[in-house]
This record gives structure tokens, sequence and C-alpha cells, in this order.
């Protein structure tokens, strides 16, 4: 017989030792007897008496500790006490952890499965305790399949979770022709309830295997515990964990490992470690103790960090087969990756175990970062002398606008006192932007409070929002997303933070904290700030500077928590005797998406991309509607920069990062705007009854993609009953989407222009039209559209047929397809009407 002979006798605590050292493996030392044994419970094969006779002595000698004679149907066998049904026919049982050692005193134990005759099959379920995992110690295997180069075939062990011994390619697999495996394969189970299937799937004489099991304590502290410390293992997945840096304060902690370490890895499986910091200033070190990987399987057994919270995110490192590392790196957000490919031999390859360390840069070389006064005395000789004030605050933190323009800030990093203020100073053109990333109160019904004043708390009516304890927020939810952040937006240039906490903490870990970002925006050179983003921004021609650079965002630290897509606008807003010039001088550090290009004709530049454009890095202006009017992605000529739009019209700047992350800020780019004084495109009304529209000439810029981008207006209207006679040409031959002439009714609704029912349209290409308008229409809208390189030339010619007897003043008649009329002095009347019908008496009517 195979197992008969005492080859398992457990040197095992040297052996494993000495394989400690060697190979990073480990597993249970299991030792009952320091005699010579014939296998675990049975001592000699004869020479004690029989239960059942004890006259005789030609029974076996059991182990004492835990040993119990298997009985009439295998007198020369002993097993484990608790086991002795399946002491002649091992197999199709299970084994609880808590019977197991009610009636051995035992926690583990040995399984001789019976010799089968193939194809046949066997099971083992083990019960665990909730503080043990199952371990399986492999010695022995006798025609149990054969490994074909790339899988199994023909018979395997596996061990998988649950009740259920049904195959599964991601759970461990052994098979072998005839092996002695010295030292044994190790497998862990850490999911509970744990099956060990034996299983033959072709004909064979004799297939057995020698195993050990172990109920072993997720707590031993010599190396085969559960290994993983610190994180949270996430809902729903194989093996995908979190760790989070408030989690791990106390130096090893948190340690991070491959599943089922120190046994053999999965095959198979892709398992996500999420690390997250909560401040911009923590860094995370990862030390990689163990790594054993098969060699020349680098491309499925490997160990990769991304900057980021996916596989998108930058690359950073890839470590494969027994390498050994010590790596540093800045958040907020790591994904360390472990993927494994298919089991192969040797058996002994167990993945990895890596320590976790969270800790604050000491030092920067980055510039501006604030300097920050403690003391009230500190405050007032250093930024400014009249802060007004009713209360010394011992603990006051003024940050001010004219030493640094963004930051983070920390109570934590200040001695505790019950009472601290932050007050955010800025230059008298800025306002204050502020996100809130973490804050802890712990006391209850309020006791603990953080308030965010708009000013100066005295020049205040009361806190803008309130925060009460016990409350708790982190920056990162319990699967590592970044959450939503409190943000505030002041409206002048100081904003106030009053943190109030009445119980001293006993460590740091303890204390009641507010930590954030903040940004000082000055209004007048970058725009009007908008409440509701984070990084959209206003030009209005009437008070904006006339010229200005465009602002690069996601430059400073009220982005740092962003961990996916950044979207950021720019609006100009031209008054009505301007127009707005946007050129984009250059684009750098875009990725070069091969699934989006930049196409640039007499219609704009196009983003042209198989993807859905959201999903792209790309640089784009669109129109008050939303519509594209330039776009810019992906592979691109840099010889096509600038590129310039003209417009009469708000236009819209928008930014878009598909995948963000601080590490990795996204592309740059250079663009400038200018308001200009002209009235080639406002929209005008005429009263008369004949006249002339006719754009001036301007003069072209250098660069050749530059592009006009009208919707200009003319209202025609009239307080008599007549007929409006057009005449329409062009000497340019343009396609009707470069630019077009449309005419419609006028429609009641402000909705679109007043533009009603669409009558005519005229193209360049036409050269000459004329347009006889139905009789008493009387009020009617001429709308410019253009988008090319070249201004439209063009010239329209109106007069009307007015009966005099019919001479009325009143509301203009609707044609017969018009919503409805309105009178002069209605309030309802459209803005631009307004203004004329209130000079009707100013303008003269020539006679038809």
């Amino acid at each position: 017989m195979p197992f008969s002979q005492p080859f398992i006798l457990l040197w095992l605590g040297e052996l494993c030792l000495f394989y400690i050292c060697n190979a990073q493996m480990a597993w249970t030392s299991i030792y009952v007897d320091g005699n010579s044994q014939i296998d675990l419970w049975t001592q000699e094969s004869k020479g004690c008496p029989c239960p059942w006779n004890v006259n005789s002595n030609q029974c076996a000698c059991c182990v004492q500790d835990g040993g119990c004679h298997c009985g009439k149907e295998s007198p020369n066998r002993c097993t484990q006490c608790g086991l002795e049904k399946h002491c002649s026919f091992m197999c199709n049982i299970s084994i609880s952890s808590t019977d197991l050692y009610k009636h051995s005193g035992k926690s583990f134990g040995q399984i001789k499965s019976p010799s089968l005759e193939g194809p046949n099959h066997c099971w083992y379920t083990l019960v665990p305790t909730s503080s043990e995992r199952v371990e399986i110690q492999i010695y022995r295997l006798v025609d149990v399949g054969r490994f074909n180069g790339s899988s199994c075939v023909g018979g395997y062990l596996q061990l998988m979770n649950g009740v259920d011994p049904l195959y599964s390619s991601t759970d461990n697999i052994v098979c072998g022709v005839n092996e002695r495996f010295s030292p044994p394969v190790v497998l862990f189970s850490d999911d509970g309830v744990a099956s060990l299937l034996f299983q033959v799937t072709e004909k064979t004489r004799r297939s057995q295997f020698l195993a050990y099991f172990s109920f072993t304590s997720i707590n031993n502290t010599e190396g085969v515990g559960y290994q993983p410390k610190g994180g949270m293992k996430l809902q729903n997945t194989d093996c995908d964990w979190l760790y989070q840096d408030f989690s791990c304060a106390k130096l090893g902690s948190c340690v991070i490992a491959s599943p089922n370490y120190p046994g053999l890895y999965p095959p198979n499986r892709q398992c996500k470690y999420h690390i997250t910091t909560s401040s911009d200033r923590m860094r995370v070190r990862i030390t990689f103790n163990a790594l054993l990987l098969p060699p020349n399987h680098c491309s499925t057994d490997f160990v990769a960090v991304y900057h980021g919270s996916t596989r998108s995110s930058p690359h950073l490192l890839t470590l494969c087969a027994n390498q050994r590392k010590s790596v540093d790196y800045p958040g907020p957000k790591l994904l360390l990756e472990f993927s494994s490919g298919p089991q192969v031999p040797p058996y002994n390859h167990n993945g990895f175990v890596a320590s976790l360390e969270f800790y604050e840069k000491v030092s920067t070389t980055e510039a501006s970062l604030p300097q920050f006064s403690h003391t009230m005395e500190q405050i007032t000789n250093y930024v400014f002398n009249s802060t007004p004030s009713s209360h010394q605050f011992k603990c006051e933190i003024v940050i001010s606008g004219n030493n640094t323009r963004s930051g983070h800030f920390d109570t934590r990093e200040y001695e505790w006192l019950p009472t601290c203020r932050l007050i955010f100073k800025g230059r008298s053109t800025d306002v204050i932007h502020i996100s809130l990333f973490n804050y802890r109160l712990r006391s209850p019904l309020c006791r603990s409070v953080i308030e965010i004043f708009d000013g100066f708390m005295e020049d205040t009516k009361g806190p803008i929002d309130k925060l009460c304890s016990p409350l708790l927020r982190q920056v990162h939810d319990s699967d590592g997303s970044s959450l939503h952040v409190k943000k505030y937006l002041s409206t002048k240039n100081v904003m106030v933070i009053l943190l109030r906490r009445p119980t001293a903490p006993l460590s740091t870990n303890d204390a009641e904290f507010i930590s954030g970002s903040f940004f000082f925006h000055d209004e007048q050179i970058s725009g009007t700030m908008q409440p509701t983003g984070l990084c959209d921004v206003k030009y209005n021609g009437m008070y904006s500077p006339l010229a200005g650079l465009l602002d690069n965002p996601g430059l400073q630290q009220l982005y740092w928590n962003i961990d996916g897509p950044l979207k950021c606008t720019q609006q100009f807003l031209p008054a009505d005797n301007q127009s707005i010039v946007l050129k984009i001088l250059g684009l750098e550090h875009m990725a070069q998406n091969p699934t989006c290009v930049t196409q640039c004709g007499d219609n704009g530049c196009r983003c042209v991309s198989k993807a859905a454009l959201q999903n792209i890095d790309h640089f784009m202006i669109v129109n008050e509607e939303g519509w594209t009017v330039a776009c810019l992605c992906g592979a691109f000529q840099q010889e096509w920069f600038p590129v310039s739009v003209r417009s009469w019209n708000l236009l819209t700047v928008v930014y878009s990062v598909a995948h963000y992350v601080w590490s990795n800020k996204g592309f740059e780019f250079s663009a400038s705007y200018s308001f200009n004084t002209d009235t080639i495109c406002s929209d005008q009304i005429y009263t008369l009854h004949s006249g002339e529209i006719a754009l001036k000439n301007l003069t072209s810029p250098d660069n050749l993609n530059h592009f006009y981008y009208q919707t200009c207006t003319w209202t025609l209207h009239s307080n008599v009953e007549r007929q409006l006679e057009l005449d329409i040409s062009s000497k340019q031959n343009r396609p009707c989407t470069a630019w077009n002439i449309s005419i419609h009714e006028y429609a009641a609704s402000a909705k679109d222009r007043h533009l009603g029912e669409l009558l005519h349209t005229f193209c360049s290409r036409d050269t000459h039209k004329q347009y006889l308008l139905p009789w008493k229409l009387n009020t009617i809208i001429i709308r410019l559209r253009t988008l090319s390189r070249t201004l439209p030339q063009f010239r329209i010619k109106w007069k009307s047929q007015v009966i005099r007897p019919n001479t009325r003043f009143g509301t203009p008649t609707a044609s017969p397809n018009a919503v409805s009329s309105m009178s002069c002095a209605t309030a309802n009347s459209i803005a631009l009407l307004v203004t004329v019908l209130g000079l009707c008496s100013m303008n003269s009517m020539p006679p038809s």
C-alpha cells in the first residue's frame, strides 16, 4: 500500500522553519506523538487489547491523545476519535470543527482516501467555526489526473468554498500521477464552510490521496493565520479590498495579501486592493515582504500598482516572479491589482504579502504652500492690522490670498483648543471656494459644531451652514469611491469656519477635526465663478475685462479628491454692441486616443469619434444651444493652431477630461479671449416700410482656422396693414451649411428669438431671389446663421405696399398661422419690440 510507510511522521517542525525561510510557504505543524507510528493515529498494528475482546492482544495500538480503534472491520487500524464510522471507507463525509474537538480534543486530522477505480469521486466537507480558516496539506497523490502543460486532465483535487463540491475554474486545483510532496501542497479557504473534491474522470485501477486538514485560528501568530489586516473586504466581490488611512493609523496595522495566503493562491482571479488617503499631504508606502509567483508567467501572474482607482489610471509598477520591493507614492487613490493565471506545478506559488503604511510628508518642493498664523497676536502683526473681532480666539488660523492662492487645511496639525477659527481673506476682487473633505464630531446632542460664515462673523446675520455632532464624514465611501463633498462659495473676499469641540481627545486619532481645501478666485481677472459647479465661470462683456487669458482648471487642491470625469466650462456673453473672439493657441498632454481624430474644414473643427465623446479627452467651443462650433480631440496637427472663433452670440468653452486624477491632471491648453465693440450682428428692429441690410466688412486674421459664428436677427415691423416684398442677393458661392438667411413669421412666444413658422430660406448659391409675402403679414423676422471661415456677403432690400384708408394704429396683424398679436403698451411684448415701439412717434412712415 502506498501510504503504509511512515514517510510523513512529522518532522514538520524543522521542515516548516526551513521552507518558510526559502520559499515563503507556511503550514500548521500537525503532531500527536513522538514515537514511531504507522499513521497519524496508529502507533502499532498489533500488540494491544481489542475493544471487543480484552483477552486478545492482536489489535492495533492507538495514539492515546485523540486516537480511537476502528473496530472489528479494521482490527489493525486506529483513527481519530469522532470519525470511527469512516475508518474503512473515508469518502463523502462532513467534518465539523466543533464535533471533532469535542471527541478528540484536536482541531486537525488526516484524510486518507479509499483506493478508487476511476471514473469516480469523493467529497469532504469541512465546517470551521467563525474564528477559523480551513487548511489542507496534500502529501501524496496516486493516479489523480495529470498536468498536460496548461491544465489538469483525467482527475484532480480541488478545494472550494461552500457545501456543493462542483468544479470551478477559479479555485485551487492539484493533480499528479505519482507525487510525493515534500513540503506539502498547502491550501487555505477563508469563507466559512469548504469542500475538498477528489475527482477521477478517466479509467484507473487505483486512485488515492493522502492529506492533512486543520481548522486553523485566523489569529494564529505563526504565519498561518488570516493575513489581511486593517482593510475591509468589499461586498459582492471575490477578492476586492479597501484600505483607508484613518484605519491604518498604527504602524503595522494594515497588511495586504493575496487570497488564501500563505497557501496557494487561486487561479484566474483579478483582485483589486483600493488604497485611499484623506489628505493631499498623506503618502502611502507599500512594502512587499514576500512575493512568489511562477517564473516565465509575467503576462498572467503579476502585481500591478496604478495611481488612481482603475486600470486606466497612470501605471506605476509591475512585479512578477519573486521580486520584492518597497515603493512610496502620494494619494489620494492607489489601485493594487493582483492577477493570476492558470494553476501550474510545482504547487508552491503562494502569491504575496505586503505591509501598508500611511504617513504625512515632512517637506515638499511644491511652491506656494500657505503659511498660517496661529494666534491673534501673530495675525494682527503678520497678515492685517484691522480684523473686525469682538472675541479673542487662542486658536485662530488666517489664510491670506496675498500669500497663497490654493491649498489644504487640517485642524489636526495644530494644538488642540476647544474653539478654533479659520479665516480665509482674499484680495479685494477675490471670492473664496472651500471644499470640506473630512470632518469628525464625536460629542452628543450638537455639543460640537462646525459653522461656515460668508464674511467676518461680526458682519453677518449668522452662519450659512452648521454641522452638528455626532457626525463623521470621510472623503471616500466604503468601497473607495469619492463622495460628494460639501462646497461653499463666498459672495465677497472673506469666509470664516468656526470649530467648537468641548472635549479634549485622548489621542490625535480621536480628535474632532475638519479638513479640506480652499481656492482664492479673482473674479476681475478670471470671470465670475458659478456656485453650482467646481470650475464653471462666466465672463460678461459689460463688466469683465475686454481681453485676457483663459485659466487651466484642475491645478488647485480643490480637485485633489476627484477620480473620474472632469468637465469645466467658461462662458462668454458679449453685450449687444460686442462680439467675442476665442483663440486656442495650443494643447499639450492630451490623451492620443486612436478612436477620435480632429478634422478641420470650412465649417469648423470637428471631433470624429467611434466612441462616446464623454469617454474621450476633448476641448470644445459650443453655442448657446449646445451645438458644437469647434472641437479638438485625439490626433491633431500642431500647425492647425491657432484655432479661433468670432461670434456675436454667447459661446462656451468646454474642458473635458474623461478620467481625471490628481496625479495625472489631464491636458493643458493655452487660449485667449477678447470682447470687441461692433454692431455687425446685433438684433435690430426696423419700422420703416422700405430699407436695406448689408454686413460691414471685417479684416480677416492671418490664421487659417478662423471661423465666424453668427446668429443675427432683424425684425421688420409695421403698425399698418401691408404686403412686404423682399429682395435678397449675394455674389458669394457658398454652401447652405456655411451660411443661410431664413424668413420667419413672428411668434408671440419669446422662445428662440420669437421665430415662428419658416417661410423661405436663401443660400448664397441662389444668387438673387425675390419673395412676395402674404397680405397683412405685418411683422416678420429675418435670421442669418453662419459657421464658416468666410464672413457672409449679401444684401437684403425690402419695400411695402400700404393701403392708407386702412391705416390703423395698434398691434401687429398676425398671419393666418400666428399664435397671437400684441399691443404697443402690452407688458408681455418682446424685449426688442418694446424698445422700438416706444419710439413709434419718432419714425415717419413713407408713402408706398
